[in-house]
């Protein structure tokens, strides 16, 4: 297995929390991780990205243009990595999950039909919303997750990722934060 992946967001949104749980997930398959954070003024709001390559590479940073895997808890840090995805290789395009409040808050049609030709797989859910429902505004990085996770092209099965959550969970926050997962997987069925 080989993935680059790219978690942007902004400060409070968890995530160093989801890179967490992807290192986990590589862990559980005794495959190597690598991974790399980037803070703005994270504590403010600011951008938070972090690079993930799971597989046998040599440096953690993704270069631009080879990422597969792009996860946006925020649609403006999704708009602003967007350069890190890479083109269709071999039929396979990299998959961008969004968390977006409506379906055309991303990707912004400037850049849509650049990603249409490029082959990435955008797939978007108002995981905020989600969150807010069950009065945990905080989680909804793992909704996102457990949305994503039922998309082609995620490297990670719903049970590793479902594993690897209650294993990198505080005790206390284990059983909401696979509801999370829960709540996101059952926005998209498997395609």
């Amino acid at each position: 297995m080989n993935c680059q992946a790219i978690i942007a967001g902004v400060g409070g949104q968890g995530v160093l929390f989801a890179a967490r749980i992807f290192a986990e997930m590589a862990r559980s398959r005794n495959v190597p991780v690598l991974s790399s954070q980037t803070f703005g003024m994270s504590q403010r709001g600011g951008s938070v990205m972090t690079h993930l390559k799971i597989g046998e590479f040599q440096g953690p940073l993704v270069c631009e243009g080879d990422a597969n895997l792009l996860l946006g808890l925020d649609c403006t840090e999704a708009h602003r990595t967007l350069p890190y995805l890479q083109a269709a290789r071999n039929g396979l395009g990299a998959l961008c999950v969004v968390n977006a409040p409506r379906p055309d808050a991303f990707p912004d049609q400037r850049v849509a039909e650049l990603l249409r030709e490029m082959g990435v797989s955008v797939h978007t859910c108002d995981a905020d919303a989600v969150a807010l429902q069950m009065n945990r505004p905080l989680i909804a990085n793992l909704v996102l997750l457990g949305f994503g996770s039922s998309r082609k092209g995620f490297p990670f099965t719903y049970d590793e990722l479902r594993n690897a959550t209650y294993t990198s969970s505080d005790p206390a926050h284990r059983s909401v934060n696979v509801e999370a997962l829960e709540r996101g997987k059952a926005l998209s069925p498997e395609d």
